[in-house]
């Protein structure tokens, strides 16, 4: 468990007495896990733009690579199209893009 989910296992026990339950434990470690993995690296590189670019340039790439790299697309590569979701998920989220 992490030292954050232990302190906020604490807080919860001194203001409700109770500790957190089971489900929000697991659900924590398991954003926990994703934000590594989709930083490990730049999803800007990822999808082949400048940081500084307009979202409708990170939508329009995305469709373009999405549509290429599909399993059912020109270039089916299923692990290249999951990383191109993630790296567009997190941009999409830091920019609040949709």
């Amino acid at each position: 468990m992490s030292s954050m989910l232990k302190e906020l296992d604490e807080i919860s026990k001194v203001l409700t007495g109770r500790d957190i339950p089971s489900w929000t434990k697991r659900a924590w470690e398991d954003m926990r896990r994703a934000k590594v993995q989709v930083a490990t690296e730049d999803p800007y590189t990822i999808l082949g733009l400048d940081p500084s670019c307009i979202p409708s340039d990170v939508v329009s790439r995305y469709r373009e690579l999405a549509k290429k790299y599909h399993p059912d697309g020109t270039h089916p590569d299923s692990n290249k199209f999951q990383k191109i979701q993630r790296a567009y998920e997190a941009i999409c989220l830091a920019r609040g893009i949709r």
